[in-house]
């Protein structure tokens, strides 16, 4: 049987990034199917359709949301915090034949560097370090405008070696 889980994990550090862009973007509305409305955020994944699409074009959509994706994390050595990559993949939403759906994507992504460049800390425990990457897509996907901001952040270290504190 597994030991039991202590201390502070990617799963923590990935839902205080959660809460803290629902609290950042709790009062923003954006361009929606029907009218304006707010952002959804999703952990890892957009949930799988229940239906034949039926809300694809209502106000219902998944759209626009933020996906908060762990993608990958890193421990150097013993004493420094863990890493973890945390992947903020954006989506808004626009059928204008202007095409400037774009632009409340960089928004998103302007509104979130600039968080975290005043508040890094987050969730009372944990932090974002740097790069910061952010990147928007190219891609032509009608109606949809796609972004991701990349952060590390720093998950504290609390653990403490149980073979060598035995020794001590």
């Amino acid at each position: 049987m597994a030991e039991k889980i202590t201390g502070y994990t990617s799963e923590m550090c990935q839902q205080a990034m959660i809460d803290e862009l629902k609290e950042l973007f709790r009062d923003m509305k954006f361009k929606g199917q029907e009218s304006e409305k707010s952002l959804k955020i999703f952990k890892q994944f957009i949930p799988s359709p229940t239906d034949d699409d039926d809300d694809v074009d209502t106000n219902e959509s998944n759209f626009p949301c933020i996906i908060v994706s762990r993608t990958s994390g890193e421990v150097v050595n013993e004493k420094d915090p863990q890493l973890v990559l945390l992947q903020l993949i954006i989506c808004c939403y626009d059928p204008e034949t202007d095409r400037q759906g774009y632009e409340d994507t960089g928004n998103i992504i302007e509104a979130i560097m600039q968080h975290f460049k005043r508040k890094p800390v987050f969730g009372e425990a944990f932090k974002v370090g740097y790069p910061r990457k952010w990147e928007l897509s190219d891609d032509d996907m009608d109606f949809y405008y796609w972004g991701i901001v990349n952060l590390i952040c720093e998950t504290p270290n609390t653990l403490k070696n149980e073979e060598v504190e035995a020794l001590i």
